[in-house]
């Protein structure tokens, strides 16, 4: 059903609507689907299994028509019993036929009995005769019934006769009872068909459906538009009328209809306004009013303040959906002030705090995006008094939450609203008084002195709960009677005070254990950023260091570092929020440090050496704060110790990418001390301390030695123009080289940091270094010919061959280190074992093949690409030559060794020689070149054949075990 349904929804749905209207109306279309069938499905297993009740009642009716059959052809002589049972005379009998035909009659077969004799004087026990069983099945159970129930007139007979029990038809089919517990359905079933949520739906897909029939009838022109517009209209008062007459007997269904009456009808308002033109926007915008209006009363009867919400909520819109472009803001505030009032008169009687938080989150927003596009500063008297009017709305809003809620001594302020009033009306107050001087001042004193008369108000009416009302408004006096002073002040000094006076409001908090201060000192630490961005862009810095950007900023670092610590000594007497704000703090007066610094050194150091001072800056800051950390038990001072790896990391790509190289420009002396710092700095650590963290900054740290040195190395060859060179592309193998042959020494192993971190070290750095060195060696043949000047070229004494024997001799000191050290990496060794040879021996062979097709491009002229070699009758020769012996040596090897996986690689080999000769060198090559291709290779094929035959199953496996051990 729900596939039926989903293509039924892609089809109604792209008919009307394209790609999004299939989409939606597919998704609906397999939603009900899958609800139908559900539905479906159940019915159809309780159907399929009758329950006990139905079974009994069965039976009951059958055991009714059979007593009825029975005094029918009673016999003369018998007597009824009491309880309507039919009790025989002796001797009395009826024939199997008669059995059989009042079997039939009553629906029940009667099974073949020598005689049909009924049992005299026992009566049968209700409810316990099988469905099926006939007459003599019932006889019998009679019989079987210990206890003598014979009437005072039949004489007792002994025992009853034997009479054979009718079986159930071969055919029918047995009964299973029912499961213990009904299976759970669909959870997607079960969301979708609780409760009222089907009405919900029913809603929604009614409402999409009247959008979809109002724009199919206006693309085929069925009805004229006002028929349209009106019979929508009528759909919703007949919807609203019925939500009204259901509202006590069905509240819930009542909400939901009244709801979607209130949405069509905005709707079919927007649609004869916006679309269709039908009416002017001055008679929309009055009918939006009302049925905003409407909904609003029917919430306030009903007490359904989500009725309220949806109202209040079209009636922002509608001046929106109504609006013509005209910019008429008078109208618009007043309209929405006349909307704010009605809000207000609500929260006289209700606390409905979304309700308040709609008009609220409307009001300013919408006013926010109307002074964005077209506040002039000559709108300025017709706009400041309802800026005034909205705040003072939404403050009183507040109060009056407060009031209803305070009682229950629970969620009475409304954060939001008294909070957010201000911040969103003081900002929307800094976009219109701009133009003025001191006109931030002067309305941040006009809302100081506001704040603090209305907490003295509120505080003596008394009402202890009410207190935190009291305090929230006190500190939004004192923090506009803060902003006042420094608005007309230089920003950075500004930001900087407010930052140490949060600073020491956080610590007063802390000392009285007042949550309200402490908050309010961490938002006077943000808000003094943001104020020194401010005025950033507009700074000037006659000097380094002595400047009002640097000292700022670094006043600012102390009061978030200072509170950090605070708020982490006194984790114990905090919230739980302002502990997880406590590494934020950390952060944040970490950055101001950063910034402060390396600001300056971008406006005071030259181009060509900022890098380096910026290294040496970073690095006497991760110093500093390693000390911090050891001496003062700071946990989080710890964080730019363990983040100082990605920082050199991050400082040696900005220094190769700005000049070429990270050791320019004095790096030769920074860089030294760098690394050392940050080995020192690790040297600190207990090995047990962060040990992931530890071992995986070990395993960087030489990385990045490896990639400084490589880079120092290649810069060093076009340092002596031989960039272009064997030379050149050595280099860059000798530094990880190197640091891979020093850190599988003996002696160096057995020191720190290798001795404490030998799989960081090992396997962590080693690894990635050997799959680079790996890497190298294909890049190395593929793109480099051997030239190595001022010396000739000779096979083997050259800068490539003679760099792929020192690749060999590392990685073989690796891994013999491996082996012979830890018993853990060799078993990551031994476990891998396959890989590295497969990886080995590609890498060998693409090395040795590097060789011959060098000595040909030096000794024979051939040019060193791959379209010239490719196309060579004398390379393609040469190859298959060269591969026939690489397979021969192969599998010689593997059959003196009995090797069988050795044996198999040569074989894969030479097939590959021969499908070379067949598809290449058979059409390609021709003359003598082809002729010795040929007969080279079936000369040692058939070499091959004779002196290494395959090796046994199994004992190549035995060797390597051998081996191995």
């Amino acid at each position: 059903m729900w596939f039926i349904g989903l293509v039924i929804g892609l089809f109604v749905g792209g008919a009307i609507g394209g790609f999004g209207g299939a989409i939606a109306c597919g998704v609906i279309g397999g939603i009900v689907g899958l609800i139908i069938g559900s539905k479906k499905k159940s019915t159809e297993t309780a159907n399929s299994a009758p329950t006990y009740t139905d079974r009994l009642s069965l039976l009951e009716q059958r055991l009714m028509v059979l007593e009825k059959r029975m005094s029918a052809i009673e016999p003369p002589g018998a007597v009824a019993a009491p309880s309507g049972v039919v009790h025989a005379e002796p001797g009395a009998a009826t024939s199997a036929a008669a059995n059989a035909e009042m079997a039939d009659r009553a629906g029940i077969e009667a099974a073949p009995a020598p005689h049909a004799d009924i049992s005299p004087g026992l009566q049968p026990a209700p409810g316990l005769q099988p469905a099926g069983a006939g007459l003599a099945g019932l006889a019998a159970f009679d019989s079987a019934i210990p206890g003598d129930s014979a009437a005072p007139d039949a004489p007792q007979t002994g025992t009853a006769p034997d009479v054979e029990v009718a079986k159930p038809p071969s055919g029918s089919r047995p009964y299973r009872p029912p499961p213990a517990e009904p299976p759970k359905p669909n959870p997607i079933v079960a969301w979708f068909t609780g409760g009222n949520t089907i009405v919900r739906i029913g809603i929604v897909i009614l409402f999409i459906g009247v959008a979809f029939l109002v724009k199919y009838a206006a693309e085929h022109s069925l009805f004229p538009v006002e028929l349209r517009l009106a019979s929508a209209s009528a759909g919703a008062i007949v919807m609203l009328v019925i939500g009204w007459r259901v509202r006590d007997k069905n509240p819930g269904f009542a909400m939901t209809l009244q709801g979607g009456a209130v949405g069509v009808l905005s709707l079919t308002i927007f649609g004869a306004v916006r679309i269709w033109h039908l009416i002017p926007p001055g008679a929309a915008f009055v009918l939006l009013v009302a049925v905003a209006i409407l909904s609003a009363i029917l919430a306030v009867k009903q007490d359904a303040m989500a009725l309220a919400v949806a109202g209040s909520a079209g009636g922002f819109l509608a001046p929106i959906l109504a609006s013509t472009g005209s910019g008429n803001h008078v109208m618009l505030f007043s309209y929405y002030a006349v909307l704010n009032a009605g809000i207000f008169a609500t929260a006289w009687y209700k606390a409905w705090r979304p309700l308040n938080l709609v008009g609220f989150i409307f009001t300013f927003a919408i006013g926010l995006f109307w002074g964005a596009r077209f506040y002039r500063p000559a709108l300025f008297d017709s706009t400041e008094p309802f800026l005034i009017l909205f705040f003072l709305f939404y403050v009183a809003i507040a109060v009056l939450y407060a009031f209803r809620q305070s009682p229950q001594l629970k969620h009475y302020v409304d954060g939001t609203l008294i909070f957010g009033a201000p911040l969103v009306g003081f900002g929307l107050q800094a976009a219109l008084v701009r133009d003025f001087e001191y006109g931030m001042a002067i309305s941040s004193l006009v809302l100081a002195a506001f704040y603090l008369l209305l907490a003295k108000v509120l505080f003596m009416q008394k009402r202890e709960n009410l207190l935190l009302l009291v305090e929230s408004f006190l500190a939004l006096g004192v923090i506009f009677a803060t902003l006042t002073i420094p608005l007309a002040l230089d920003a950075r000094w500004t930001s900087a005070f407010w930052a140490l006076e949060g600073a020491a409001v956080l610590w007063a908090g802390i000392r009285q254990n007042r949550l309200l201060a402490r908050l309010f000192g961490l938002l006077l630490q943000l808000i003094a950023g943001l104020a020194f961005f401010d005025g950033f862009h507009i700074a000037s810095a006659p000097q380094a260091i002595l400047n009002s950007i640097f000292i700022g900023a670094v006043l600012m670092a102390g009061a978030g570092l200072f509170s950090n610590r605070l708020l982490s000594r006194n984790a114990k007497t905090v919230s739980k929020f302002e502990s997880a704000v406590a590494p934020l703090l950390f952060l944040w007066g970490f950055g101001w440090w950063l910034f402060a610094g390396l600001r300056e050194i971008d406006r005071f150091i030259l181009r060509d050496y900022r890098v380096t001072v910026a290294l040496a800056f970073l690095t006497a800051t991760a110093l500093a704060f390693g000390w911090l950390h050891r001496s003062r038990h700071w946990r989080e001072a710890e964080w730019p110790v363990l983040a100082f790896l990605p920082v050199l990391v991050l400082m040696a790509f900005i220094g190769a990418a700005d000049n070429g190289h990270p050791f320019a420009n004095f790096g030769w002396m920074v860089w030294p001390v760098a690394v050392g710092a940050h080995y020192g700095l690790l040297y600190r650590y207990e090995v047990e301390e962060r040990n992931a963290m530890l071992s995986a900054i070990h395993a960087g740290s030489l990385l990045l030695l490896a990639a400084l040195g490589a880079w120092e190395m290649h810069w060093l060859t076009r340092e002596f123009d031989l960039q272009h060179s064997a030379w050149s592309v050595a280099s860059v193998i000798l530094v990880p080289g190197l640091l891979l042959i020093v850190v599988s020494s003996r002696r160096f192993s057995a020191q720190w940091p290798v001795a404490d971190f030998p799989q960081p070290c090992l396997i962590g750095a080693g690894l990635p270094i050997v799959i680079a060195l790996w890497i190298w060696t294909f890049y190395a043949n593929w793109t480099h010919d051997g030239t190595s000047l001022p010396l000739p070229y000779l096979p083997l004494i050259n800068a490539i061959d003679l760099g792929h024997l020192f690749v060999i001799l590392a990685v073989a000191k690796w891994v013999w280190h491996l082996k012979r050290e830890n018993s853990e990496l060799a078993l990551a060794i031994h476990t891998h074992r396959t890989l590295m040879f497969a990886a080995g021996g590609a890498a060998v062979f693409v090395w040795l093949n590097g060789i011959l097709l060098r000595s040909i491009h030096h000794w024979a002229g051939i040019a060193y690409r791959f379209d010239t070699m490719s196309q060579s009758v004398l390379v393609q020769t040469s190859l298959s030559i060269f591969w026939t012996v690489l397979a021969l040596a192969l599998m010689f090897t593997a059959t003196r060794k009995a090797l069988r996986p050795v044996w198999m690689v040569g074989a894969a080999l030479m097939a590959v020689v021969v499908g070379k000769l067949l598809l290449v060198d058979f059409s390609h090559v021709a003359g003598i070149e082809r002729i010795i291709s040929f007969i080279g290779v079936g000369v040692l094929m058939l070499v091959i054949g004779y002196f290494s035959p395959l090796p046994p199953a199994g004992v190549g496996v035995e060797n390597e075990k051998e081996s191995n051990a």
